[in-house]
């Protein structure tokens, strides 16, 4: 079969992510940080709870991600493969800026279905770092903070997504001498030939 081709990928430049960060409000711009320095996807980042960051340790749990169906909204789902549950490497300016978020912005738990567990669906306490005043901060409600951020930040092409910040931080480790295995781990893929594609 043909190779697919997967067009060209824009990949901001370091301080383009500071001025995402910048460009949207306080209690969002940990966010960047995340997706830009710990690989997380959209979905994982918006279902992380406080207690999958460990400051001591210093890094990151993923187990769940924040999920919405229409007519349902937002819940807890399992990661999208088994290699997506994951542990990453916080590293110290995404620590900073994540204790800067939580003084500024402190949690307070919001009820939410979790069904991480397809056996065992319950309604929960949880404690997540990006919501809106309401809930979980879904795809729909994080574009339209997202969307008007990218816009203000010069040399950022229209329909950059949060996504994106996961291929910097791919770049990142292989500017770093990570080996395709370590970037694989690093991003949750199930292989090495997604991580490559």
């Amino acid at each position: 079969l043909p190779a697919v081709d997967h067009g060209e990928r824009f990949i901001p430049t370091r301080e383009q992510v500071h001025a995402l960060a910048a460009a949207l409000p306080g209690r969002y711009r940990a966010a960047v940080y995340l997706a830009a320095g710990c690989g997380l996807r959209p979905s994982e980042l918006l279902g992380l709870e406080v207690d999958g960051v460990d400051f001591l340790r210093r890094q990151v749990t993923v187990r769940q991600q924040l999920l919405f169906r229409k007519g349902h909204g937002v819940y807890l789902g399992p990661v999208k493969t088994k290699t997506s549950a994951r542990t990453v490497e916080l590293p110290d300016n995404v620590a900073a800026s994540l204790a800067r978020q939580l003084a500024e912005h402190p949690v307070s738990g919001a009820e939410i279905e979790d069904a991480t567990d397809r056996r065992s669906v319950v309604t929960r306490e949880a404690r997540l770092l990006f919501t809106t005043d309401l809930s979980g901060l879904h795809r729909g409600a994080w574009s339209r903070v997202w969307r008007p951020a990218v816009e203000r930040v010069d040399g950022i092409p229209d329909g950059f997504g949060l996504h994106g910040l996961r291929h910097y931080y791919a770049t990142l480790l292989i500017h770093a001498g990570a080996s395709v295995k370590t970037v694989q781990l690093s991003l949750g893929h199930s292989t090495p030939t997604v991580t490559l594609g």
